[in-house]
């Protein structure tokens, strides 16, 4: 069979310049670029420290003017100094320091911030970890990574040892997938341009003020064209002209795909059906081929994913129904993290997770499923509840931050709160209203119908009605009392 090559897309939708990475007519994966690209991820600036709060040991840091961002200060145990101080010396207010933005600041969470720069290339990462020389997981070459192991120790080690006097250990070098294959010439020269760029932004950040921005990764669009490989991608298409341009002028940087300019009259964007791929992508149900159904629910602390069998009845015992479901839905969970570009912590309830066996197979094809994302990802063992935890890095914005805004009326709860008991709009029952009559049926809309006693009723029988409905009406003010 004949691997799909995708497509990655540059255009415009609802007003967001996006990226679009699409195989065939469905659509992997949508990011925006950010609305402020000197707070993009990967910016090195100039910090200050504004507070140190002990009891969560961790700083506030003013890294652009009137932005503060959170630095752990038990993650990072040395400190760039600005005025060259060794980087063991204890953190204290006003003091100016070099940081790196780890994670984007997401609705009212601030900026994440760290010492330990790094600087990403196509081939590889370099970092001020300490972590000497570091393999993409996804690379499974035992003999690759072993001729890796002696060029890093016989020629790479030697091209980052002038940077062992910021305060650190050592510098390492992390080896992307991209690496994989490539010639190690070109790997070397990469790695060299980056230890000369640490260096003189290590020594700029003596010499400015803080908020200064130091360094500044590649545009969205070039990060996002520079991290496809030909082995995956076929070609990179826009129909922005400045975008073109942009990317034009940085092939020379070495992208693996050719770029083309797309001039059809028909928009791109309704090609390939971005915009109800969109709908689709920031809608909170997504069903399952099987009749199954996800309902996914973003929060502060994390994202809820529930599994629902729906639908899905064509197996003959609920074990086997439940089974199926599973595995397609987590197929169709991997899938939607990366189209939503959800990040944190994420919990999945999938559907009867008791038998042992089942739930091997479930965590399975989750896993495998999620090795085609390239984004950082782990996934821990089943709860006792049988709950799946994992977290996820996110890439950029997400979509839901990028195309919602709070809702003015409820903000942001998903529900409106009443000063007053409210009716349900499906209400029906004749006694459960207040000061209601028994034989006066109330509807949803506040109208009521008189209840026909029988023609010909004796005194007898009309009296025992009006019993009957006197203690109805008793019993029901007693359990609202209660």
């Amino acid at each position: 069979m004949v691997k799909t090559l995708n497509k990655l897309i540059f255009t415009e939708l609802r007003g967001r310049t996006v990226s679009v990475l699409a195989s065939g007519n469905r659509v992997l994966q949508i990011g925006t670029a950010p609305e402020r690209e000197d707070c993009a991820l990967g910016t090195i600036c100039v910090g200050r420290v504004r507070n140190i709060v002990k009891n969560i040991n961790a700083a506030f840091v003013e890294y652009r003017p009137g932005i503060n961002g959170y630095y752990s200060l038990a993650e990072n145990r040395f400190h760039l100094f600005a005025d060259g101080r060794d980087g063991s010396s204890p953190l204290k207010n006003g003091d100016e320091i070099l940081v790196q933005i780890s994670r984007a600041a997401v609705k009212t969470k601030d900026a994440v911030l760290t010492s330990k720069l790094s600087l990403t290339g196509q081939y590889g990462v370099l970092t001020l970890d300490g972590s000497g020389l570091g393999i993409s997981s996804k690379i499974r070459d035992a003999g690759w990574k072993e001729q890796m192991k002696e060029w890093w120790e016989e020629e790479a080690r030697g091209l980052v040892s002038g940077l062992s006097g910021t305060g650190l250990p050592r510098a390492g070098f992390i080896l992307r997938t991209n690496a994989y294959g490539a010639p190690l010439e070109v790997v070397g020269l990469e790695l060299s341009g980056q230890a000369e760029r640490m260096a003189r932004l290590l020594e700029n950040g003596r010499s400015r003020t803080a908020g200064s921005i130091l360094y500044q990764p590649e545009g969205f669009f070039v990060r996002s064209a520079m991290d496809v490989r030909k082995d995956e991608t076929e070609e990179i298409l826009t129909d922005l002209p400045d975008i073109y341009q942009e990317l034009q002028e940085a092939a020379g940087d070495g992208f693996q795909v050719p770029v083309r300019f797309y001039t059809d009259s028909y928009p791109l964007s309704a090609l390939y059906r971005l915009s109800a791929a969109l709908d689709r992508a920031l809608g909170r149900t997504v069903w399952l081929r099987s009749g199954g159904y996800l309902v996914i629910e973003p929060t502060e602390a994390m994202t809820v994913i529930d599994v629902n069998t729906g639908k899905n009845t064509d197996k003959k015992t609920a074990s086997e129904t439940y089974l199926k479901t599973n595995l397609e839905a987590a197929e169709e969970i991997a899938r939607q993290l990366r189209l939503r570009d959800i990040g944190g912590m994420v919990m999945i309830d999938f559907v009867d997770m008791v038998m042992p066996a089942n739930r091997d197979l479930v965590l399975r094809r989750l896993v495998e499923c999620l090795a085609r994302d390239r984004t950082k990802h782990q996934v821990a063992e089943v709860t006792s509840l049988g709950l799946v935890q994992m977290t996820r890095k996110r890439i950029g914005q997400g979509l839901v931050e990028a195309f919602s805004e709070e809702c003015p009326t409820c903000h942001g709860r998903g529900f409106i709160l009443h000063d007053e008991p409210t009716v349900s709009a499906d209400y029906d029952d004749p006694y459960a209203l207040k000061g209601g009559d028994p034989f006066i049926k109330t509807n949803k809309h506040g109208r009521g119908t008189d209840v026909q006693v029988p023609q010909g009723s004796s005194p007898d029988i009309k009296a025992k009605l009006a019993q009957i409905a006197a203690a109805a009406v008793a019993a029901n003010g007693t359990d609202e009392d209660e």
